[in-house]
């Protein structure tokens, strides 16, 4: 049987989690387990031996722009990678070695802020029953990535044991001075929070949008470049981000009677040297 591309949010991802900032590694992640969301079953045996594949795998911010192309990735949502993946319980666990970029940072902060919403997804390839109930063999495994999804209220820590529970009958009472002083402090600390994780996942959200736009367009691959992929996500509604990729399809479409231009040998080299946005410039220009 043929492999399948399957994208599956793992449930209860981050229950047992912790992190160790000193060496910038979120551990015991679970990353895919026997029950899919989906409707099918993950055999034991295909957990099992798929535990190696999942070393060293590398760990997104948010899916591919196009989900049919998910080897395609930036390195700018690049968070980190999958280190010591075991099998546990029915479960593939791992832990991730945030690295630091911009979506490193990103990703330690919102596991930080115990933003609700969050979770993780594997993409894999597959290979499953004859009646798609079961995947008897996980044959490569593309990437983990962290998504959002705003309708969802959990948050990364989902659960609190008793022992981790502060309450007031082991805490010394403050005098009304230091207890005033004290809750306006966690209130600033906390209005704060609520400004960074409201601007997080507000980017997060237009990246989505932005990449499911591009997903619909027909843009070629040329066309779709970072620097072009950033002034999208910087445009201030989704009516001018349409409006955009709908100039940049424009630009592309030939128009009628144009003469077509021979490149010197000089201009071929400046051409192949040039980035991603000037080659496109450039070949609008010869239209």
């Amino acid at each position: 049987m043929d492999s399948t591309t399957l994208t599956e949010r793992c449930q209860d991802w981050n229950q047992n989690l912790s992190i160790d900032e000193s060496q910038r590694l979120v551990k015991n992640v679970a990353l895919t387990g026997e029950q899919s969301k989906n409707g099918y079953t993950y055999s034991d045996s295909s957990l099992k031996s798929a535990v190696a594949l999942y070393d060293s795998k590398p760990v997104f911010l948010d899916h591919a722009r196009d989900r049919t192309r998910p080897h395609d990735r930036s390195t700018r949502d690049l968070v980190g990678s999958i280190t010591n993946p075991r099998y546990d319980q029915g479960r593939i666990r791992g832990d991730i070695h945030v690295l630091e970029t911009d979506s490193g940072k990103t990703f330690l902060k919102l596991l930080e802020m115990d933003t609700p919403g969050i979770g993780m997804s594997h993409v894999v390839k597959a290979k499953r029953s004859l009646d798609g109930t079961v995947v008897d063999e996980i044959v490569d495994v593309i990437s983990v990535d962290a998504v959002v999804n705003p309708a969802t209220t959990k948050t990364f820590s989902e659960s609190t044991s008793a022992e981790n529970v502060t309450t007031e009958e082991n805490t010394p009472l403050l005098n009304f001075e230091q207890q005033i002083e004290t809750l306006t402090s966690e209130q600033k600390r906390l209005q704060i929070q609520n400004r960074e994780l409201s601007s997080l996942v507000k980017k997060l959200q237009t990246k989505q949008q932005v990449t499911d736009l591009l997903a619909e367009s027909r843009l070629p691959d040329g066309a779709v470049t970072d620097f072009f992929v950033s002034q999208l996500e910087a445009a201030r509604d989704r009516k001018l981000q349409e409006q955009m990729i709908q100039d940049r399809l424009s630009l592309l479409t030939p128009k009628e009677g144009s003469p077509s231009l021979v490149m010197s040998r000089e201009r071929s080299s400046l051409f192949e040297s040039a980035s991603e946005d000037d080659r496109f410039i450039q070949a609008i220009r010869k239209k």
